[in-house]
């Protein structure tokens, strides 16, 4: 029989944050899968940002500053969900996912070796990031699509890792992230489960679909 776990881990400074995009923590993770012969073997990379508002707003920084200092694509997902007028969740984020927590999480790319897709160990993942790093926050967010099929550079895992057939993949992807309750936000690119209301168990996610 073959155990599978996730270890993730972060790091951040003990000094004053200095910089806006010092509001923003990083989460690297490692799908593990331990066989009969108690050999540990890494079959999959996870990674997560959590954007700490409260702390922004408790000093002073704009969280417009916050994810502009960060990266392009963080701007993009600022202009998706934030009000510029009051720096927080847009109306229509507030309405449709009851998201009254001050952070966020965003969870960034789950990948996997082939040998293990359709075990579920992609949702599971997820979901234990969810449990894990999500407290205080009022919304998960995640851009629910197959990485570029350079990305296996940048990520250091084999290319075989990705997903070829990139329609495919977009699909089945977003029919598991919807049985997590994922659901996508108005027309944009993004995806949300709301933090307010019941989100399935592991136990849950693993029986059969009916």
């Amino acid at each position: 029989m073959t155990f599978f776990d996730i270890v993730l881990s972060t790091s951040a400074s003990l000094l004053p944050e200095e910089e806006p995009d010092e509001f923003i923590s990083s989460y690297d993770g490692v799908i593990r899968a331990e066989g009969d012969d108690g050999v540990l073997h890494g079959v999959g990379r996870v990674h997560a940002w959590r954007v700490h508002m409260g702390l922004a707003a408790n000093q002073g920084e704009s969280l417009l500053d916050v994810f502009d200092a960060h990266s392009q694509p963080m701007c993009d997902l600022y202009a998706a969900l934030f009000d510029p007028e009051t720096d927080y969740f847009t109306e229509a984020i507030v309405r449709q996912f009851e998201a009254m927590d001050s952070d966020l999480l965003i969870l960034d790319y789950i990948v996997l070796n082939p040998r293990w897709r359709g075990l579920r160990l992609g949702l599971l993942a997820a979901r234990k990031m969810v449990d894990l790093l999500s407290g205080g926050c009022g919304l998960v967010v995640s851009h629910i699509a197959p990485l570029r099929p350079d990305a296996h550079k940048i990520l250091r895992v084999p290319k075989s890792w990705l997903p070829q057939h990139k329609k495919q993949a977009v699909v089945k992807l977003r029919r598991y992230f919807r049985q997590m309750g994922f659901e996508r936000i108005g027309r944009t690119c993004y995806y949300g489960l709301s933090m307010a209301r019941k989100v399935p168990t592991l136990a849950d996610l693993l029986r059969p679909s009916q």
